[in-house]
């Protein structure tokens, strides 16, 4: 999707299984991060229960932990980018907003939010009564 668009669904039935659809994937995306997380905790430990730090890993182990880490990130992210849920607030059962430079779905009231706090940040920063250097892209990118 190149653009920035607003996904919303007015029909109730339609609302309920669009919201079971996205709860399905997010319990995939959350038994594969228990795997995941699973096999790294294998590792913590030697063949006698004992933990064990990163130090004591083998070069292939200290590889495959890293493969795991780098893995187990992408997959929360994926999650977090996805329409299943709000980037900012994480709510899984809203009419979504795709904002493009972010590549990722926004929560229509994260939204309206973002950008009333953005306006008001504006005002402020005219008046000299803000002084941080706020992110002007990112508010920007939901007009």
């Amino acid at each position: 999707m190149k653009d920035k668009r607003i996904i919303s669904v007015k029909n109730p039935k339609l609302r309920k299984i669009r919201n079971e659809m996205r709860e399905v994937l997010l319990q995939a995306r959350d038994a594969e991060l228990d795997k995941i997380t699973y096999e790294m905790e294998l590792m913590e430990f030697d063949k006698d229960d004992n933990r064990i730090t990163i130090d004591d890993l083998t070069p292939s182990q200290l590889e495959r932990f890293r493969e795991l880490q780098h893995l187990k990130n992408e997959n929360r992210e994926i999650g977090r980018k996805s329409i299943c849920m709000c980037y900012n607030c994480g709510k899984p059962d809203q009419d979504m907003f795709y904002n493009y430079p972010y590549r990722a779905w926004f929560c229509v009231e994260c939204v309206k939010f973002l950008k009333k706090g953005h306006a008001k940040m504006k005002v402020k920063k005219a008046h000299g009564e803000y002084t941080c250097d706020p992110d002007d892209d990112f508010g920007q990118s939901f007009f």
